[in-house]
């Protein structure tokens, strides 16, 4: 069902049978369209649905929606709906509010509630203490298999999943995990101590969120254990990471494009502008310093002869910017996958794009060589025809080698000083580019005609 036509029911259906259709419906498409929703329909869904509920609809919620629909809420409401909430969407709808309002909810939630959230909030931003789970099943080491059946019974209400259960001493220290489909087949008397694995694999709370990831993925884990020192401090699951990779996505991909943050489809269009202004005012800046070296040899354009050279200029940049480009994507998708963590791995990876930018510049120059040649002697210019074709040709295979080189470099500096090497985008690189590039065509062009014909 579209979200067109889920607004039309919410909105057509009687208010005393709201309840009932809003139940057939899972909490995220009802996340997806409440938003969309006018403010008297928030608040009638707000009023008419339990804690609970909510909560499960506002964990599927991004930070700008929940701080548009929370934002004039009322703080015991958003509290009630907060102690419903697992610690790590809480702490993201929290992340959503101002500082003032947030003081107001935390001194109204339950204590067990504020001590979870503190433990997240200790961590930093980007790591897997951020993130984890503090709602998770388990139980000291020596405990027969039925004590565990008895907290799974207990306590699978409150967690967010019962898939993996976890062993611990008296010190909270992990000892093994136990999944779900081996605690049902034992069979009273056996100690969980003898049927755990104790080969398990595990994250550092310190751990970035990127790495979690990938282990998560190559282990095919479900329930990753964050442990500090040895200690069990909470989990990450499989739905977790898999969220996080959306939102990593979502926000690597505004950074390549210049974006401060990213966008949605009904965002209003004096926010979309706040947050594409900043990198506007940047490539303006780096634009003026590209018609600062342009007009550094404007002794070029009073030979008429030489006026031609503008025609092949955006070739040349456009060449550039767009190899550029590529090797910077290729060069940040391997980082994020962890293929660049070692010396020899990044010194590989920088001579192998450079190969490519060499090899590829050398076809593409060759190309551009024959063309301008061809057009300048087709449209009359037989004098300088050569000249002109093989400044432009040696400007795009030196301008696409440089390119390559830089943006297989630059992500990977920025990573070595745990810089986010999306901040990089694909705008500001090829502006830079535009730089490199114009410096080299005009020098080459002053080099090889200018000082030749006059």
């Amino acid at each position: 069902m579209t979200e067109k036509e889920i607004i039309t029911i919410i909105t057509s259906t009687e208010a005393n049978e709201l309840r009932s259709v809003l139940a057939q419906f899972h909490p995220f498409d009802l996340a997806s369209v409440f938003p969309k929703l006018k403010s008297e329909q928030k608040e009638q869904i707000i009023n008419l649905l339990n804690a609970e509920e909510l909560a499960e609809i506002f964990s599927y919620l991004d930070e700008d929606d929940a701080e548009t629909i929370l934002s004039a809420g009322d703080s015991s409401r958003i509290a009630e709906i907060i102690n419903e909430m697992e610690p790590d969407d809480a702490v993201d709808l929290l992340a959503s509010l101002d500082n003032e309002q947030v003081t107001s909810i935390v001194n109204l939630l339950d204590e067990e509630v504020k001590q979870d959230l503190a433990t997240l909030y200790q961590y930093e931003d980007d790591t897997a203490g951020s993130i984890m789970n503090t709602n998770y099943i388990s139980i000291e080491s020596g405990k027969d298999i039925k004590d565990l059946m008895r907290v799974l019974v207990r306590e699978a209400p409150e967690v967010e999943t019962i898939n993996t259960s976890f062993v611990v001493n008296q010190e909270g220290r992990l000892l093994g995990t136990l999944d779900l489909k081996k605690v049902i087949i034992a069979r009273s008397p056996v100690l969980v101590d003898d049927i755990m694995n104790k080969n398990f694999t595990a994250a550092n709370v310190t751990d970035e969120i990127e790495a979690v990831i990938k282990k998560i993925s190559d282990y095919d884990i479900y329930d990753m254990p964050v442990l500090e020192n040895g200690i069990l401090k909470g989990i990450i699951t499989m739905d977790d990471a898999l969220a996080t990779i959306s939102e990593e996505s979502e926000e690597d991909y505004a950074k390549l494009a210049g974006l401060s943050d990213t966008e949605k489809i009904d965002e209003s269009i004096h926010k979309s502008i706040r947050k594409r202004l900043p990198i506007l005012a940047i490539l303006l800046v780096l634009d003026i310093f590209v018609a600062i070296v342009i007009s550094a040899y404007d002794y070029l354009f009073t030979i008429p002869a030489l006026a031609v050279i503008t025609i092949f200029q955006p070739i040349i940049l456009a060449l550039a910017g767009n190899t550029g480009t590529q090797s910077l994507g290729v060069t940040i998708q391997k980082i994020a996958n962890g293929q660049l963590e070692k010396r020899n791995l990044i010194i590989k990876h920088i001579l192998r794009e450079f190969a490519i930018g060499i090899l590829s510049s050398l076809v593409v120059g060759i190309l551009v060589f024959l063309f301008t040649s061809g057009y300048l002697y087709l449209t009359g210019e037989k004098e300088i025809f050569f000249d002109i074709g093989l400044v432009v040709g040696l400007s795009v295979i030196a301008g696409l080698g440089v390119s390559n080189l830089f943006g297989s470099v630059t992500p990977i500096l920025l990573d070595k000083i745990n810089l986010d090497p999306a901040a990089i985008s694909g705008p500001f690189l090829t502006t830079m580019l535009d730089i490199f590039a114009v410096l080299i065509y005009f020098a080459l062009t002053t080099a090889l005609v200018y000082n030749k014909i006059t």
